[in-house]
């Protein structure tokens, strides 16, 4: 599974990932080391990040800008679903990099 994080500042989801993960359009997003955690809520009524749609394929984005730290890689990184944490997991560094 792929997803991109844009110089803008905005997190694009493919529609494959939205829909079976995202189902309702709004999500919870949370640093945890050097990864972001990207949580799906409930209903859109509960608050969160709006997913919008991206083209008619239903490609999404959320704008997650607030929570990216200064040094982050953008572009295409691999994600994977996190069972632990019902979160889809995702790299914000495309090499591993050393925590002081």
């Amino acid at each position: 599974m792929k997803c991109q994080i844009t110089e803008s500042g905005y997190l694009q989801i493919p529609s494959e990932i939205a829909q079976r993960y995202f189902t309702t359009g709004a999500i919870i997003a949370m640093l945890q080391g050097q990864d972001l955690l990207i949580m799906p809520v409930n209903y859109v009524g509960a608050g969160g990040l709006i997913l919008k749609y991206r083209n008619a394929k239903g490609d999404r984005s959320v704008l997650i800008a607030e929570f990216l730290p200064d040094d982050v890689d953008y572009g295409q990184r691999d994600v994977q679903w996190d069972e632990k944490a019902l979160a889809l997991r995702i790299p914000l560094y495309l090499k591993e990099r050393k925590v002081l």
